[in-house]
């Protein structure tokens, strides 16, 4: 997907997101343990008036907490998700993905936050829609890139904030509607990854739109798109460290 292809994305998954919170703003969202769809609406609101100040401003360092915009606590946080998505999509239509911005990866330009916004985005808005039992599918290139960022970089990014327990076990993650394929292990607390074709204790098969929604601990591995081999529970503990 090019610059323009991604920010297009990201407002028409944005714009349903916030379409589906306001049908009930008090609707659990299963996928987000103890958040209904006002707290979705202000944390996706929150994460992309983040980004839109970072990429608008051309950031070339952290930004300090209190220029960050705070989503309200009551029935305005859809108004706010959607003040902030138009913030957020212009702010990146104005910027080339290679220019300069602090992030916090190892790619110091906006091309991070296309990519991050896209998949957060993405992701969020199948948590919004499974809220109210209409999920629509996420497109297999998207997908498969999503599931590449998973392991390239959430997983990573998330232990070493937080070490946990990984699983012991390998995983072979392969696409089965274009080219991807991942082999994942563990070595101590350092998630590692490769783009190859090597049989795992586990592997898990399917479109690249169900392996992102599967990784991201979304989809049950026993859904009818998705077919599990090896040990399941390995496979299982994987999309768990979904953060």
């Amino acid at each position: 997907m090019d610059a323009e292809a991604i920010v297009k994305q990201i407002e028409a998954d944005g714009r349903r997101l916030i379409e589906v919170a306001r049908r009930d703003l008090d609707a659990a969202v299963p996928t987000c343990a103890g958040w209904n769809l006002r707290d979705l609406a202000g944390h996706m609101g929150r994460v992309h008036a983040m980004v839109a100040c970072y990429v608008a401003g051309r950031a070339t360092g952290p930004l300090p907490p209190d220029k960050m915009p705070k989503p309200p606590a009551d029935d305005t946080a859809a108004d706010f998700a959607a003040e902030a998505l138009e913030r957020v999509t212009e702010a990146l239509a104005g910027v080339e993905p290679d220019t300069e911005i602090w992030n916090w990866s190892p790619r110091p330009d906006a091309g991070f936050y296309f990519r991050r916004m896209l998949h957060e985005t993405g992701v969020h808005r199948w948590d919004a829609e499974n809220a109210m039992g209409d999920t629509g599918p996420v497109d297999g290139e998207q997908g498969s890139d999503g599931v590449d960022e998973f392991f390239e970089f959430v997983l990573p990014n998330a232990q070493t904030r937080k070490p946990r327990d990984l699983p012991a076990g390998s995983l072979h993650v392969h696409r089965s509607d274009g080219d991807g394929e991942w082999f994942v292990c563990a070595e101590g607390d350092e998630v590692l990854t490769e783009r190859v074709h090597r049989k795992g204790d586990a592997a898990v098969r399917g479109p690249g739109g169900a392996l992102f929604l599967a990784m991201w601990n979304r989809l049950p591995l026993d859904d009818a798109s998705l077919s599990v081999m090896g040990d399941e529970a390995v496979a299982r503990a994987w999309a768990a460290l979904a953060p």
